[in-house]
């Protein structure tokens, strides 16, 4: 096991009804003027919107509204978003949704007292040293941005997805009602489900000691995840099955199930090209089509991990480890195709002259190798992975 450090400082009001007592909540956190990063049109149609403004209302603390992100979220919105903050001096941000909004807050909330690009942290030119405070109303179960210290956004000129690493950026607090989920569509509860495996599926193929505890934490996490997923899938107005997810949600994103192990997601780097280039496909599709043909390769140099999860996930019992490594990513790929998820890159409208575009973007014109223990990831490899599923 790695050194580490870990931190999970936000504090979860989990349960029905918990979003109307935000006006408190705030309040206890010493917000007094408040940014609201909302998406399209969601949380007006609903009511979400007007309850929390009565709430934070009747707490006297001022409101300004940022709303209209959109998936894959993009600079244009954060700088907008900015401007209205330092405008209003504002002292706190709350987003209301998933995980866009999210990513956008906070991408606002480094920015405040960035006097530079928009773009700095993200592209790694600078690194955060302070950020605005940000709480949240958790509305689709997904990204796990409301306890992770990560952001990504989507640059629309150049067609880069790019994101950073800051725990200045973890939510203070998160607000989870299980119901404001229920009138998530179910294409975008699928992709959540895929999302959420993936945060912690990644985690678990990356390197690890022998009976390493971060492993435990996210078999229990991945299991729980493909027993309570189609039953979410195929039951979405049932309470429990929704609060399973949202608190699965959560905790595949905060770096517990990867604690004292060296990480990277190593799909999630493939994947971002591809929703980078087409910002109409959704994260959790390309991560649904990108899985399989990476495991796939990969399980030919070690299918010991895969096996195991095999047998832990879905109680497989098979003599020849490569024969239950295989049988393991063909189960995987079934649950996926249950929850209406395609098989090919060429089903999301990408073609074979694609590719070489999708590859730059990973190996960022041959100057970046994805590390990974069994193998780098090499512009070789990328093109392979990208090539076996299109």
């Amino acid at each position: 096991m790695k050194n580490f450090d870990f931190i999970s400082p936000t504090k979860i009001y989990f349960g029905k009804d918990r979003e109307n007592e935000i006006g408190r909540i705030l309040k206890s956190f010493n917000a007094k003027k408040v940014l609201i990063v909302a998406g399209q049109s969601s949380i007006f149609k609903s009511g979400l919107y007007d309850r929390v403004i009565s709430s934070i209302e009747k707490e006297n603390i001022q409101h300004f509204l940022l709303s209209g992100v959109r998936a894959n979220p993009t600079f244009d919105l954060v700088k907008k978003g900015v401007e209205i903050a330092r405008e209003n001096n504002v002292n706190f941000i709350l987003p209301i949704g998933g995980g866009s909004v999210i990513d956008t807050a906070k991408c606002i909330a480094v920015n405040f007292d960035n006097h530079g690009d928009v773009k700095d942290y993200n592209l790694h030119i600078k690194n955060p040293e302070k950020a605005l405070p940000i709480g949240v109303i958790l509305t689709i179960a997904a990204a796990g941005s409301e306890l992770s210290n990560s952001c990504v956004i989507q640059d629309d000129e150049t067609g880069v997805k790019s994101g950073f690493n800051s725990d200045l950026v973890r939510p203070v607090f998160v607000v989870e009602n299980p119901e404001l989920t229920i009138s998530v569509n179910k294409e975008q509860t699928a992709y959540g489900i895929v999302d959420i495996l993936m945060h912690s599926m990644e985690r678990y193929f990356c390197y690890s000691e022998e009976y390493e505890l971060a492993d435990e934490f996210a078999l229990g996490l991945i299991k729980n995840v493909f027993d309570v997923g189609l039953l979410c899938y195929n039951n979405p107005t049932n309470y429990e099955y929704r609060a399973r997810i949202m608190l699965a949600s959560s905790f595949s994103h905060n770096g517990v199930t990867s604690i004292g192990k060296q990480t990277i997601l190593t799909v999630h780097q493939l994947e971002h090209p591809v929703s980078g280039l087409f910002p109409n496909i959704a994260h959790g599709l390309g991560l649904a089509v990108l899985w399989p043909a990476w495991a796939r390769y990969y399980c030919k140099i070690n299918p010991n991990k895969f096996a195991y999860l095999g047998e832990r996930v879905f109680n497989l019992s098979i003599d020849n480890k490569f024969d239950e490594a295989m049988k393991t990513i063909e189960l995987i790929e079934e649950y996926f195709t249950k929850l209406g998820m395609p098989l090919k890159l060429s089903t999301l409208g990408i073609k074979e002259s694609d590719i070489d575009a999708l590859v730059e973007k990973v190996n960022r014109k041959g100057t970046r190798v994805v590390p990974y223990y069994l193998k780098d990831m090499d512009e070789e490899v990328v093109e392979t992975i990208y090539r076996s599923c299109l």
